[in-house]
């Protein structure tokens, strides 16, 4: 007896708008972690705990929303600029001197940085975590959904976008780029 139906902007934290991904339709991740960030400004923190609580609670929350879809350049600009603000001046309001940029901080400390993670960087890798999951578990459900929408007639690595795509499928895509400079073949 369900007369009415109420469809929310998101579910399970992933926008279920149908159409073109734009940049304001991740606002609420953007948000969140800003949220975050704007609780711990009061407070006196030394530089290791703000580096703790941005890799740990900050650096977490868009990771869901990025291995299902692909971010705008925008929105990792915006997701990367609070926190860099914030590990140097502890408040994201406040302007203080950047001693490194963020692309240094966001390098791996085996070469010397932080160990931050760049957040398109991040997104595709995700990405392409599920094009691996299609070439080694061809038999999961999503992989026989996907091959028989997209790829029916060839393999993962030689798919192509229609222009009915998805935008998860788009994500994927993109994020296969990353994953054909990581395969050897055996």
């Amino acid at each position: 007896d369900i007369h009415v139906e109420a469809f929310s902007e998101r579910y399970l934290g992933l926008p279920t708008a149908i159409g073109k991904i734009t940049t304001g339709t991740f606002d609420h991740i953007v948000d969140r972690c800003r949220s975050k960030l704007h609780g711990c400004s009061e407070r006196n923190m030394a530089c290791a705990a703000r580096e703790v609580l941005l890799k740990t609670v900050v650096q977490a929350i868009p990771t869901y929303s990025m291995s299902c879809f692909l971010l705008t350049k925008k929105v990792c600009k915006s997701l990367t600029s609070p926190m860099a603000k914030f590990f140097w001046s502890s408040s994201i309001d406040k302007n203080a001197l950047h001693w490194v940029s963020w692309k240094n901080l966001a390098t791996p400390k085996c070469q010397g940085g932080m160990g931050f993670r760049d957040p398109h960087q991040f997104n595709i890798a995700l990405l392409g975590k599920h094009g691996w999951r299609f070439m080694t578990n061809p038999n999961s459900l999503c992989a026989r959904v996907m091959k028989g929408r997209y790829f029916p007639d060839t393999d993962f690595l030689h798919a192509t976008v229609p222009k009915s795509a998805s935008a998860t499928w788009r994500a994927i895509i993109a994020g296969r780029k990353a994953l054909q400079a990581g395969l050897v073949k055996r």
